[in-house]
């Protein structure tokens, strides 16, 4: 099978979240990185305000769509992977399609229909995908009725190579990165008052990592800025208790951190939630809370009891990396349901129902 995947290099070593996977697979493949053409948003200012000109498109939005087509029509590829898609027209997917009947799949990372993250391109191009699968169990019903022709609830996962436990060596590394608690992820307005409350505890020290927590008063002096590869790696090994927090607005049940936290050998106290529980066993390989006001009740607990801490975090651990929950899983995960697809098409055409 060939594959032509597009993805995204603007959030390495976290994305491409495929591309070793897709490497590692044997199978023939081209890479169309979406974030050589979405890098001068970061700092320019004409792209910036061409982008809301634009109603959300990005000034490369055409060549991008171009180079894309263009690719797909001189690979022939047998398989299209697209993560998120936010920039891929509608009509370029449909070129695809019909120029070298490619399966079309997209792996949805966000919510397509949050406000925040939704773009003309990005709705309108749901019914294009042949399958759509989504890290978000909540959104399958609204993909349907957005007329996806197929959708699958498909979990996030971890990179081996790059979420393994390390713990802070240095003596500068360790007055840097240790906390009693740490969040690793940006201050939405949902997650203030967890962040509060922990930043309330008389001798609980909280360490949050990402955007906007500087934003804050209360919680400013806790801001310790963005960690990626070995600093996130860091961060999640200096620390007591690694928070999970899952981002409502995108209605996840789950997100990266709560494979990638156990992947690094941290004690996982996560956001209850039914894709969490289908997952992990409270107090067994990870724990739960339900409230600001429980969060505050099992950090208090976990705090004093190490062992039990040490015993879970193990436990996460040994469940996460024992198999079937790397990037490459969920690679063979999708190409299964691609073939299940093309069988069952294949069905419906010969028995005269297409």
């Amino acid at each position: 099978m060939r594959i032509l995947l597009v993805d995204t290099t603007l959030y390495h070593p976290t994305t491409p979240l495929f591309l070793d996977a897709v490497a590692a697979s044997g199978h023939p493949y081209q890479f169309v990185d979406e974030g050589a053409f979405l890098a001068p948003l970061e700092h320019s200012l004409v792209h910036k305000i061409g982008y809301r000109l634009l109603h959300r498109r990005p000034l490369s939005y055409w060549r991008f769509n171009r180079t894309l087509r263009n690719q797909a029509l001189a690979f022939r590829p047998d398989l299209v992977l697209i993560v998120k898609g936010t920039y891929v027209a509608p009509g370029t997917l449909a070129a695809i399609r019909r120029e070298t009947g490619a399966h079309l799949v997209n792996y949805a990372t966000d919510d397509p229909f949050n406000p925040a993250n939704a773009t003309p391109d990005l709705l309108a191009a749901i019914p294009q995908y042949d399958l759509y699968c989504s890290t978000k169990r909540a959104i399958l019903d609204d993909l349907r009725r957005a007329g996806a022709r197929r959708v699958a609830h498909v979990f996030f996962a971890y990179k081996p190579d790059l979420h393994f436990p390390e713990v802070p060596a240095s003596g500068e590394e360790r007055r840097r990165f240790d906390a009693d608690v740490a969040f690793i992820g940006g201050a939405d307005r949902d997650r203030i008052p967890y962040a509060a409350a922990i930043a309330a505890l008389p001798g609980v020290s909280l360490a949050l990592y990402g955007g906007y927590w500087d934003r804050y008063p209360p919680l400013r002096s806790c801001a310790r800025g963005f960690v990626v590869g070995r600093e996130y790696r860091l961060a999640l090994g200096g620390c007591r208790i690694a928070l999970c927090l899952v981002r409502h607005a995108n209605r996840d049940g789950h997100v990266m951190r709560s494979f990638e936290i156990p992947a690094c050998g941290a004690f996982m106290l996560a956001e209850k939630t039914e894709e969490h529980r289908s997952l992990f066993t409270d107090g067994t390989d990870a724990a739960f809370f339900e409230s600001p006001q429980d969060l505050t009740a099992q950090v208090r607990h976990y705090l004093t009891c190490d062992e039990e801490r040490r015993r879970i975090a193990a436990a996460g651990h040994e469940h996460i990396t024992a198999g079937g929950h790397t990037y490459r899983d969920r690679l063979n995960e999708i190409l299964a349901l691609v073939r299940e697809t093309a069988q069952e098409t294949s069905g419906t055409v010969r028995n005269g129902t297409a």
